[in-house]
């Protein structure tokens, strides 16, 4: 074979790739999309999966069956569809969860193993009981001040996104909190009620009834940003007076993730069907509705936003404690 034809023959070889790249892009999906959901049914992981899943699949023309698959803290949903080929049948229904997955030991991944798909999360709101003494966050703030270790707020697992706000939030009032732990926000919440905490930090979206019925008092946004709450007017944003509140970036988030070496052609068609997706009308109303931000970041942008909340939010573990693998063994930089 002379180099001519050899050149040729690699020629026509890469035409035909590229070909049946193009093609295999174009035909996809050609059978049904799995989402596998690391959460239970019903919460707001699950409903926005299945909300943007119904939204791509008007975009992809093909169907988004979505599949509860709780336990481990994410990984049986996470080991699912890391074992399945990587080549887009099969998403991951995520949420902030994953950003602490290898730290704590539940997933062998990363953050930057994965493409990810942020579709909408609650900003974090400290909230009273209405009858509270304390009508500002600067009151709460110059009481913790003042008796330090004796202000409790109460939060969901030690280790959640909304623990870590807390964490934020007294590093940057620097007051001295005890933070008291519940299964979830709901008891967290009730605890507040019920007289046993000083104040809860949890999302708008699940403190909203509370507010609306008069039982929870939002005194503000654990956030660099206010909130328009209808019928209660705007809720400010603490970290306009403590900007060191966004060195915990932690955040609520919710949306899908799919194995970060699926072909780049298939990922091109979830881009785009996401982009159209997040301004469907049902994915803002259940947004509005629910009390959600929407987001809309994906590829490189959610990459980098995600990036710094696992190395935040790992290394914050592992100075509480809880981490069970060393941020550093991973190769996790530090914040």
């Amino acid at each position: 074979m002379t180099r001519r034809t050899l050149l040729a023959t690699v020629a026509i070889g890469a035409c035909i790739t590229f070909a049946g790249s193009l093609t295999y892009a174009q035909q996809f999906p050609t059978k049904p999309i799995e989402a596998s959901v690391w959460a239970a049914a019903g919460g707001g992981t699950d409903t926005v999966n299945r909300l943007i899943g119904r939204a791509m699949e008007k975009e992809l023309g093909g169907s988004v069956v979505v599949v509860n698959r709780t336990g481990g803290g994410g990984a049986v949903a996470m080991s699912y569809v890391w074992g399945k080929p990587h080549d887009g049948y099969s998403w991951l229904g995520a949420s902030e969860q994953m950003q602490s997955t290898a730290v704590m030991g539940f997933h062998t991944t990363k953050t930057k193993d994965w493409r990810w798909y942020m579709v909408a999360g609650a900003p974090a709101s400290l909230a009273v009981k209405a009858d509270s003494p304390y009508k500002t966050y600067e009151d709460l703030v110059k009481a913790a001040q003042a008796n330090p270790g004796k202000i409790n707020i109460t939060h969901c697992p030690i280790g959640c996104v909304f623990h870590l706000k807390a964490i934020g939030l007294a590093d940057a009032t620097k007051t001295k909190v005890t933070y008291v732990p519940y299964p979830g926000s709901a008891p967290a919440m009730v605890a507040v009620l019920s007289g046993d905490g000083d104040a809860v930090i949890s999302s708008i979206s699940e403190q909203s009834e509370y507010i609306k019925g008069g039982r929870l008092r939002s005194l503000g946004m654990v956030e660099m940003t206010p909130f328009q709450f209808a019928g209660v007017g705007t809720i400010p944003a603490i970290g306009e007076k403590y900007p060191d509140i966004a060195k915990m970036p932690a955040r609520q988030w919710l949306g899908i993730a799919v194995p970060g070496d699926t072909p780049k052609a298939v990922t091109d068609r979830l881009d785009a069907a996401f982009v159209k997706a997040m301004q469907d009308e049902d994915v803002k109303g259940n947004a509005a509705r629910n009390y959600l931000n929407l987001f809309g970041a994906y590829g490189d942008e959610a990459m980098k936003i995600l990036l710094a909340m696992e190395s935040a939010v790992g290394w914050k573990l592992q100075e509480l404690g809880v981490a069970k693998i060393a941020p550093d063994q991973l190769g996790i930089p530090k914040p």
